[in-house]
């Protein structure tokens, strides 16, 4: 039998293009490294990063740069409403990300959430 690709909805990778050139406005690359972590936001010497990883899938990844970019700030620049909306609502659940002032290690379903936010429920 063979394994099974998984397959990535164009939009998804569509947004999550759109965010990270939101990060790079704001000033920060992103990165996708492999390691035993989810992600977060990190200043090293001179240079701004948020670093993903990369065996996420895209909706987590969606979640975790959303999530940065929020801790970040984005009151001062301008973001498409439908992106803003999303950011908004990752940060809504309050669940944190990998930075450097948070150890907290809560667990919950963002990429569902962002999937559903997504591809909505017109409720």
């Amino acid at each position: 039998m063979k394994n099974k690709k998984k397959i990535t909805d164009p939009a998804l990778k569509q947004i999550l293009s759109e965010l990270e050139e939101i990060v790079e406005r704001l000033g920060y690359k992103t990165r996708y490294e492999k390691g035993n972590f989810e992600g977060g936001y990190c200043v090293l010497k001179e240079s701004r990063f948020i670093v993903v990883n990369n065996r996420n899938e895209v909706e987590r990844r969606i979640t975790i740069v959303t999530k940065c970019i929020k801790e970040i700030g984005i009151d001062d620049i301008f973001i498409k409403p439908h992106l803003r909306e999303i950011i908004e609502a990752e940060s809504a659940k309050g669940v944190p990300v990998d930075s450097d002032d948070s150890d907290d290690n809560e667990e919950s379903n963002e990429a569902e959430a962002v999937e559903e936010k997504i591809h909505g429920s017109d409720s």
